[in-house]
């Protein structure tokens, strides 16, 4: 326990002089702040993947072409960009189960992951429901986004430094104090808009006609900074 302990001070003792080491001996003051950009999307890239196992590899290796060859097809209704679809190589593998404490090949797994950017949400309904048509079989990995994003981002960063330096400027004005220029800054935290995963059945049901009254709402590109200015 003794040793423990002794290393766990040495370690807290060797983070707070690195913390130490990263801040100026004069007077000053450490501050953070965040800022974030929330707009509707107007973009959005479903992942998914089309696989299916058999103990007979061509089997499986048939279905998933011909699911493929659909699902492309019924994609490119859509008139989507070449670029923005994406069809990955098929992947075999094999596939095993645990019987009788042993494990044991039942077959041979065959999958192909696809990608898809739909830059008109308003077609996005209709091409959920194509992609059910399909019977995808895994979860599909769906990200709302926007075309200017790292503007987006860029701005977020901005308004975190002006807050950053507003909130330094208040807390210095109650010490009777005002800060002078930066020491250091740095940006500690950056959030993109998350991906949404949906289960098969989630979009079984969207073939009932529920995502005619779809609503991705809006998505936010935050960013958080910490600044050190030196105090006057």
């Amino acid at each position: 326990m003794k040793y423990i302990t002794y290393l766990l001070a040495s370690i807290s003792l060797i983070f707070s002089m690195q913390v130490s080491a990263q801040l100026p001996e004069q007077p000053h003051l450490v501050v953070r702040a965040e800022a974030s950009e929330s707009v509707l999307p107007n973009m959005v890239t479903v992942n998914l993947t089309i696989e299916n196992i058999s103990p007979i590899l061509n089997k499986a290796r048939k279905n998933v072409e011909q699911r493929s060859k659909q699902l492309l097809k019924e994609i490119r209704r859509f008139n989507l960009s070449s670029k923005d679809i994406e069809a990955g190589q098929i992947r075999i593998q094999p596939e095993y189960e645990w019987q009788k404490n042993k494990r044991v090949q039942v077959g041979t797994r065959v999958s192909r992951s696809m990608s898809f950017i739909v830059r008109d949400l308003s077609v996005y309904p209709d091409l959920l429901d194509a992609i059910t048509s399909v019977s995808v079989d895994s979860l599909a990995q769906v990200t709302f986004g926007h075309s200017d994003e790292d503007k987006l981002q860029a701005k977020a960063l901005d308004q975190a430094i002006i807050n950053a330096k507003s909130k330094a400027q208040r807390m210095a004005q109650q010490l009777g104090q005002r800060i002078s220029r930066a020491y250091s800054i740095e940006e500690i935290g950056q959030i993109r808009p998350m991906h949404q995963t949906m289960a098969k059945g989630m979009m079984a049901d969207s073939a009932g006609g529920s995502t005619a009254d779809y609503q991705p709402g809006e998505i936010s590109f935050s960013s958080e900074v910490r600044i050190v200015f030196y105090l006057q």
